[in-house]
């Protein structure tokens, strides 16, 4: 009677080895290193200059071929483009969750590169296109991922986004 769940077992150990292949992986941007630059303080000018880019499990699609772009401190920008064209491969760059195979990505001046991840990204909002509310109050998911936001920060943050407005015309619950 064993014998019928050997197929089961099989499948299993297969999946286990797959599963404890990638925990065990050393990803190449820790985001945990302590390491890089802390400026003072940051103005926000963004500089993509002749980047190259493949998503590792697809090395041999290329998404970005020599893009260039700068994006100014203060002014809003948009990507636009059909399905797949690497309108969110731009931001994953930024943010840093991958680094161009050629090519320099700039933030005032600075390669992306020398920054310390932590730093950086603390600096950085992203609101996409479909956003994921989490199951708690509008402070909080203003405030996600920043554990030391003030109200001040939320309120400012609200008003930069056009959603102060729209928050406080909300019942109070």
């Amino acid at each position: 009677m064993a014998s019928t769940s050997l197929s089961a077992f099989a499948t299993g150990q297969a999946a286990a080895f797959k599963m404890f292949e990638v925990v065990g992986r050393k990803p190449m941007i820790d985001a945990y290193c302590t390491k890089g630059r802390k400026p003072h303080d940051i103005v926000g000018e963004i500089k993509i200059r002749d980047v190259y880019f493949s998503y590792p499990a697809r090395p041999k699609e290329l998404i970005l071929k020599g893009l260039s772009l700068r994006i100014r401190s203060g002014k809003t920008t948009a990507l636009v483009g059909r399905s797949g064209s690497g309108k969110s491969t731009v931001i994953g760059l930024i943010e840093r969750f991958y680094d161009p195979l050629a090519g320099e990505i700039l933030i005032d001046g600075i390669d992306l590169k020398r920054l310390q991840l932590g730093w950086i990204r603390q600096k950085m909002g992203l609101v996409s296109q479909e956003p994921v509310l989490f199951a708690a109050s509008i402070r909080d998911n203003i405030a996600y991922g920043r554990d030391d936001a003030s109200s001040q920060d939320i309120m400012a943050a609200a008003a930069l986004a056009n959603a102060a407005n729209f928050i406080s015309e909300l019942p109070q619950v």
